[in-house]
């Protein structure tokens, strides 16, 4: 795929160049574009047609001491500039030029006093062309990206990318659409002998499909791509991979007796085939990254009162069943992975959040391998952060602040991940002038197709976003030269569901869903035909062969019944099951509820619901937790909403020498509009948990008020109190955001946090002002202070200002 990332090299100490040397040079280009584009105006009935641009200068300074001595200083500037002109030739057939130029100089010194410079010169000119028609279009285009890692241009610094493409759609009416696509992309240097030659070329078609008829729901998707990549300076001179997959859909539902009965029948399926082919001047072991099938996360907490369900595992850090996150894996075989790297992901933020410590702890993320055949050593976290994470030393070195877990499966039955002991961590800079970082935690050799890390903790550095997840294992390279790793995967699923409606206040609602994936199987029709067995009995064909089959079962009953007009009553059976054809895994678990649910006035609404959950693990049962859970939501006065949760879960373990646990707990929150202009928010917990002979008491509290006394003005305070295990956490904050003139804008916010014992007093103060001087033209300024006091007292600066400039 050509370089994964382009840095700038690293210098030492201070230079001599004129920084801003390179600048005349682009101004130049841009004159020459704006020149050339000038007369094609006239041909253009509107003069506004095309022609477009931005300009952004960013500078920032940052700087941290250490017990009144400084530790770090950092001064960046970046310098963006984008000239673009799109023109129609004819009403179908248009052409885009663009021309978009960088400049940024990091300087940087440590506690040592130690200088480190860095710079880059981009210039990137682009061609496309767009045929555009309802049923067809056709895009192609050339971009060249010259880099220079230094003031001045030279070749001893040059790095050259080409990107060519090619793209055809068809969509015709009542058919299937067809894509065609063609991306080539070379990387070079101009050093004696080189140290970049990466030549990609890259093939993909795409077909799909929707076909509804009547009660039927019919649909495929089909998906081809080849990459070659060509590297002659690596020890893996070339690598081929083709990768096929087809999805398919065939779904029937149905309505009788006017709603009364309501069926409903899918049947799905995902054909996956990877084939890689490297090839090696070497023998011996090569770190190679593993394929991914999808990205998976699931936030856990701190406490029992988390985000998991009462019938679900008793350590909520460690969620059992993980939702899709594509974002996570989009690196993986894209035309341009740095856009993968570099993107982050809001939700995912593992750095300090002083106002509340636990916020971004026990992110669940995940990666699904399209094989388990081959072992995982390596779980690489890419993070990219507006601060310099490189001074996180919490995660960023510490074994024991991550948790890393394998599986075979991804379902809510308990007891699938399995732990396995991290041996090392480290940290380093991916990409420099994207601000890209890696955290690579080590542990021994794995084969599993699920891989999960947890962090235990959080870096002690602000707004630190994960953006990507990969696995990496070592492979051996045979004295022929060449490896070829060829995997097959076959998913299937079915979904029935029927609802029946007897009488106008009963509601029987029954499901079974049923997933199995096989991998690597022995045809298609014999993975077609098991499925069809494991409805009804579980399947152990192809034990004995290279085949894997994970199969995870789930099906149940609902009753609703409205037994009075203030009381509803539903009752529901469930069983879920996971297991394999290696009977290396076999989990189930009964699960049994039953929920009240009133509003007897019309400012109170209330459910209570008991649920039973018993575990079983290879046909022994392994515990049984019992959960009892009350929710009140009621309106106390008018503009006052008050919801309040009381919840007991006992769990009951049949595990040699194991300790039964149980958990209490209280939390609510009550919403008030006190005035037009005055709003306020109070949120308090309790929570109780027995363990292992240890009782836990944590109990938190916390208050919001704003102030709004018009459009232009919101002031809000905040405060919050946490006590746990002897711990004593509180925080306050103030907010302001005013608008004191039509064109400026402004924002301050000033948190301070103390932490028992220690004590650890941190006080936070951020604010930045927008000029918005022209309806083209901003100007923002930004400044932020934080101090610590404990063990060590630290005090960190930063100081930002940030031009833009549009045109249109």
């Amino acid at each position: 795929m050509g370089e994964r990332h382009r840095t700038g090299d690293i210098k030492h100490g201070g230079e001599g160049e004129n920084i801003y040397a390179l600048r005349p040079v682009f101004f130049a280009v841009c004159a020459a574009l704006l020149a050339f584009s000038l007369p094609l105006f006239y041909w253009s009935p509107v003069l506004a047609e095309g022609l477009s641009g931005w300009a952004n200068l960013n500078r920032t300074t940052a700087k941290q001491y250490e017990d009144g001595k400084k530790i770090s200083a950092q001064n960046n500037l970046n310098e963006n500039y984008y000239l673009r002109l799109d023109k129609f030739i004819t009403p179908v057939l248009s052409y885009q030029i663009y021309l978009r130029t960088s400049l940024t100089n990091l300087h940087s010194t440590d506690a040592e006093g130690k200088k480190t410079t860095a710079y880059q010169r981009a210039a990137e000119p682009a061609i496309d062309f767009f045929l555009r028609n309802p049923m067809y279009s056709i895009d192609t285009g050339y971009r060249r990206l010259e880099q220079w890692s230094t003031t001045h241009i030279r070749d001893e610094s040059r790095k050259t990318s080409e990107f060519y493409y090619s793209r055809l759609n068809v969509t015709p009416y009542e058919f299937p659409s067809l894509m065609l696509q063609y991306d080539r992309q070379v990387d070079s240097d101009y050093l004696s002998p080189r140290q970049t030659d990466n030549t990609s070329n890259r093939y993909s078609g795409n077909s799909a499909y929707k076909f509804p008829y009547k009660n039927l729901d019919l649909s495929y998707n089909l998906y081809y791509t080849r990459n070659e990549n060509k590297t002659p300076i690596s020890t893996v001179f070339k690598s081929t991979s083709d990768n096929f997959t087809g999805l398919y859909n065939v779904g029937y539902s149905r309505s009788i007796k006017d709603g009364l009965v309501f069926i409903s029948a899918v049947y799905q399926g995902n054909y996956v085939r990877n084939k890689n082919e490297q090839f090696s001047i070497k023998t011996g072991s090569v770190s190679v990254r593993r394929t991914p099938l999808s990205g998976l996360y699931a936030k856990g907490a701190a406490t029992e009162t988390g985000s998991v369900l009462p019938h679900e595992t008793g350590n909520p850090k460690n969620i059992n069943q993980l939702s899709s996150e594509s974002a996570l894996t989009d690196a993986f075989n894209n035309p341009n992975p740095t856009a993968g790297y570099a993107a982050p992901i809001p939700k995912i933020n593992i750095g300090q959040n002083e106002a509340a410590p636990d916020a971004n702890k026990y992110h669940n993320i995940g990666i699904r391998l399209i094989s388990s055949d081959k072992g995982v050593d390596t779980l690489s976290i890419y993070v990219t952060s507006v601060n310099n994470v490189t001074l996180d030393t919490v995660v960023g070195n510490d074994p024991s602040k991550w948790r890393v877990y394998t599986s075979n499966t991804n379902s809510p039955v308990v007891n699938e991940w399995t732990p396995a002991a991290v041996s090392s961590v480290s940290l380093s800079v991916f990409d420099p002038f994207n601000r890209i970082y890696r955290y690579d935690i080590k542990f021994s050799p794995q084969n599993a197709s699920f891989f999960k890390v947890v962090n235990q903790d959080t870096a002690n550095v602000n707004d630190v976003f994960v953006t990507e997840i990969e696995a990496f294992g070592i492979d051996i390279i045979p004295s022929t030269g060449k490896t070829v790793d060829t995997t097959t995967l076959f998913n299937q699923g079915l979904n029935f569901n029927v609802n029946l409606r007897p009488a106008q206040t009963l509601n029987i609602a029954l499901n079974y869903l049923l997933n199995r994936a096989d991998t690597n199987p022995a045809s298609v029709w014999d993975s077609i035909s098991n499925i069809a067995g494991d409805i009804i009995k579980k399947s152990s064909k192809g034990a004995g062969t290279g085949m894997r089959s994970n199969i995870t079962k789930t099906y149940g009953a609902t009753t609703t019944w409205m037994a009075h007009r203030l009381l509803t009553t539903t009752a529901r059976i469930q069983r879920n099951e996971a297991y394999d054809n290696r009977k290396e895994l076999d989990t189930a678990s009964n699960i049994y509820s039953l929920a009240f649910s009133s509003a007897p006035l019309p400012t109170l609404n209330t459910s209570l619901t008991f649920i039973k959950n018993d575990n079983y693990s290879f046909g022994a049962k392994q515990s049984t937790i019992d959960s009892v859970l009350l929710n009140i939501g009621s309106k106390l006065y008018r503009n006052v909403n008050m919801i309040t949760d009381i919840g007991y879960t006992q769990t009951q373990s049949y595990l040699v020498n194991a300790q039964p646990s149980n958990s209490r707990y209280l939390r609510g929150s009550i919403d008030a509009t006190l005035t037009p202009k005055l709003f306020t928010t109070l949120t308090y917990g309790v929570n109780s948990t027995l363990s292992g002979g240890v009782t836990t008491l944590t109990e938190e509290g916390g208050t919001i008020i704003s102030y709004r006394p018009s459009r232009l003005v919101n002031l809000s305070g905040t405060f919050r109190i946490l006590l746990s295990g002897g711990n004593t956490t509180t925080s306050e904050g103030v907010l302001l955001d005013w608008l004191p003139f039509p064109v400026i804008k402004l924002n301050t916010n000033y948190q301070h946090t103390r932490s028992e014992p220690g004590p650890t007093v941190s006080d936070t103060f951020n604010n930045y002002a927008i000029w918005y001087i022209t309806k083209f033209l901003d100007l923002q300024l930004a400044y932020s202070y934080t101090q610590t006091e404990a063990v060590k007292n630290t005090k960190s600066y930063n100081i930002g200002i940030n031009l833009n400039c549009r045109f249109w």
